[in-house]
């Protein structure tokens, strides 16, 4: 149901990147360890936070205050836009080049005329999708536990909830993945894809901050993927990981049923 072959050639190609992506998260992990134990952020925040108007406070909610406590400030880890928007780039660009971009520059028509059938060759670019996002955020698991280790003061910090933090995220990155996979195949241009991809996703990023800030819209939570991921949710217990798992994981395989079933039907210009 794979090619070996073109999973190789394709994880080779993009290699490079994966490993700046797995380092860059997991410096990152340590980086907010270090910050916040170090630095006693925590303390300099609540000093900080009290003089406040009482209005104000109440607008940033004690949410902001515990994200710098040391499991707040290793949620925020994972959940910081550099983070975010390096784990989305590998989401978007292998099918955006891989799909639509080889359309436009004609290598699919040679790939498809070899001996291999076009779902084994999505469902193979689609492997490569899962994995390496995967490895990025087994790199920041990684900075997590060095961590843990150089601050003995972090050693009661509940691992077992970094790790479902871990799996939300990719479970979110596999769901821009998915849409990504569906403009591809309905598209013959690998940066209009990208452009596309790229904005639904800072559009849902944006929206779940409007959405948290202004209560007149609340109505709109469920409507943005990233409502499905909520780190600090998860580290305090009161996240519904088992629903959030499941809608995405659910949205994601309806992207790709689509995504594939046009594949497997379009015309590769020649």
């Amino acid at each position: 149901m794979i090619s070996r072959n073109y999973i190789y050639k394709t994880f080779k190609e993009h290699f490079s990147f994966l490993i700046f992506a797995l380092l860059l998260v997991g410096s990152f992990q340590i980086l907010m360890l270090t910050l916040v134990v170090e630095a006693d952020i925590l303390n300099i925040t609540q000093i900080f936070f009290s003089k406040f108007p009482p209005q104000l406070q109440q607008f940033f909610g004690e949410e902001f205050i515990a994200q710098f406590s040391i499991s707040g400030a290793v949620a925020f880890g994972y959940n910081h836009p550099i983070v975010l928007i390096f784990l989305a780039i590998i989401a978007i660009m292998l099918p955006a080049k891989h799909i639509a971009g080889e359309i436009e520059d004609g290598t699919l028509e040679l790939l498809v005329s070899l001996p291999i059938k076009r779902i084994k060759l999505s469902f193979s670019l689609w492997i490569l999708s899962v994995l390496m996002p995967l490895i990025a955020i087994i790199g920041g698991w990684s900075g997590t536990l060095i961590g843990m280790m150089i601050y003995p003061q972090t050693s009661n910090l509940p691992f077992v909830k970094i790790f479902q933090i871990g799996i939300n995220l990719w479970l979110l990155i596999l769901t821009i993945n998915g849409y990504t996979f569906l403009f591809s195949a309905y598209s013959r241009e690998g940066n209009r894809v990208t452009l596309r991809a790229a904005g639904v996703t800072l559009f849902f990023f944006f929206l779940n901050y409007t959405v948290k800030l202004w209560s007149a819209v609340s109505f709109l939570k469920p409507f943005t993927i990233f409502s499905y991921y909520q780190p600090q949710q998860i580290v305090t217990g009161q996240a519904s990981l088992i629903e959030n798992i499941g809608i995405l994981a659910a949205l994601t395989t309806i992207f790709l049923i689509i995504a594939f079933r046009k594949i497997n039907k379009m015309d590769i210009p020649g």
